[in-house]
């Protein structure tokens, strides 16, 4: 009698079990999901995808569990977004409302975030009326992300590129050998420049400034692909808007470092004159011109491919690039110097003056300027 009462108990208790916590899963989509690693250096995931059916058990649930920052498309259109790690049942129905008519191979449900792997991950079809009742019901329209500005900054500087590369192209069939002379990198090593004389005129002449206006060009958006990447708060100005204001910030900031270079080239006429040193004014300038000019080029052939190719952070690259831009122009700096003492009958003390009076101190006020 007592083995009876027991049985009878026991199977009361699993009844109200099975009856309070009801769930069954119908199909399991964990298997299925495939981690899709991107054709980079780095092979860092992003991106995981599964296939979902939606034809079979048109009455059942999915039950989703991703993590937070994560972004969910359904065949290719935009699903929703979360701030933060996610589980929810939805019906299937609301599914096939937001998609249109899948096909034989099932739904794609593609998942983005970076650094995502499939342990993150789980979808799952069934019936759970265990997880329905702590849970709000959900809204599939609220569940969509609120409207986002198109960053464009990427097709402006690409565009950008494109045009200096033209005005290149011009400046190279109307002037070829100066393109040739002040791009040419065993120039640097050379101090050719320094036994001629030259005068004033030749830095106003019409190559030259064409030739500051490419290479300033280069420079500042090259600086607001920096700011753009880094976050200056300071400079931030000059990387927002759209489209059009992206162009009307790279023009202006383009003529202020004309502007500056006329200025710089005025300092060293001013240097030269207190220092005595009117004939090597002009070599003086073309010589940190031509470092300058080869080292922006190389820097924006770099920061192209990176962005374009997406082989390494934006910002990391951008670190070390201005690093090597600071150190490339110290040793410049050292070699002008070496270059004078050689070509110049005038003491190394006057001459140290000199140098960091033209080129440390404006060199360490921009870059204080810049940096804020």
């Amino acid at each position: 009698m007592k083995t009876a009462y027991i049985r009878f108990f026991l199977f009361l208790l699993f009844a109200g079990i099975s009856f309070g916590g009801f769930s069954q899963v119908l199909e399991n989509y964990n298997t299925g999901i495939r981690e899709m690693y991107p054709e980079t250096i780095r092979k860092s995931n992003a991106k995981i995808q599964v296939k979902l059916d939606l034809k079979t058990f048109p009455n059942s649930y999915f039950r989703l569990a991703f993590p937070g920052e994560s972004t969910l498309f359904l065949d290719d259109k935009l699903w929703l977004q979360t701030t933060f790690d996610t589980l929810f049942v939805i019906p299937l129905d609301d599914f096939r409302n937001f998609v249109a008519e899948s096909d034989s191979t099932g739904t794609l449900l593609t998942i983005i975030k970076t650094g995502i792997n499939s342990s993150n991950v789980s979808v799952e079809k069934g019936f759970f009326e265990n997880y329905q009742a702590p849970l709000e019901k959900v809204d599939v329209e609220k569940l969509l992300p609120e409207k986002r500005e198109v960053d464009n900054f990427n097709d402006f500087f690409f565009f950008a590129i494109v045009s200096i590369l033209f005005l290149i192209a011009v400046y190279k069939l109307i002037y070829p050998l100066v393109l040739k002379l002040i791009l040419m990198p065993t120039s640097v090593f050379s101090a050719e420049d320094f036994s001629e004389s030259n005068s004033v005129q030749k830095f106003f002449s019409l190559d030259v400034i064409f030739y500051l206006l490419l290479m300033n060009m280069m420079a500042f958006l090259l600086l607001m692909l920096c700011v753009k990447a880094v976050g200056n708060e300071s400079l931030q100005f000059i990387v927002s808007g759209d489209l059009n204001q992206h162009f009307l910030s790279w023009l202006l900031g383009s003529s202020i470092l004309i502007l500056v270079a006329v200025l710089k080239f005025t300092l060293l006429r001013f240097l030269g004159f207190v220092f005595d040193l009117k004939k090597i004014v002009v070599p003086h300038f073309f010589y940190m011109l031509r470092i300058i000019s080869i080292t922006i080029f190389v820097m924006a052939l770099i920061v192209s491919i990176i962005v374009l190719n997406d082989f390494f952070e934006l910002a990391i690259t951008i670190k070390y690039l201005l690093y090597g831009f600071f150190w490339i122009y110290v040793v410049g700096v050292l070699m002008l110097f070496l270059i004078m003492s050689n070509r110049v009958s005038f003491k190394n003390y006057h001459l140290f003056v000199y140098i960091c009076s033209a080129e440390i101190v404006p060199f360490l006020i921009l870059s204080k300027v810049i940096i804020g």
